[in-house]
């Protein structure tokens, strides 16, 4: 096969890559994970086969987790989660 911009042969045969749908459960999972969390962005990557999390609140620097599973990821998302106090009103409820 020729190269198209110099029209000589190429070295390496030209290759597709497949659009496939590559880990569905996996990339559903962050899905989930990432609407059921509102302070995250979370995202699966296909390359690297990780979940990946992202900090949504302001913070002096960026803070970004990563993990193999989505169970793991989330457990380090809730350990990472600013505790935000209950209001006062529903403290004087009880």
């Amino acid at each position: 096969m020729s190269n198209p911009r110099t029209g000589r042969p190429s070295a390496q045969p030209r290759v597709r890559a497949h659009r496939g749908n590559h880990d569905p459960a996996k990339r559903a999972a962050a899905a989930r994970l990432d609407e059921a969390s509102p302070l995250w962005l979370v995202l699966y990557s296909l390359y690297r086969r990780q979940f990946y999390a992202v900090a949504l609140w302001p913070l002096p620097e960026p803070v970004t987790l990563w993990a193999r599973t989505v169970e793991d990821l989330a457990g380090q998302m809730r350990a990472m989660t600013p505790v935000v106090p209950r209001p006062r009103v529903l403290q004087d409820v009880r």
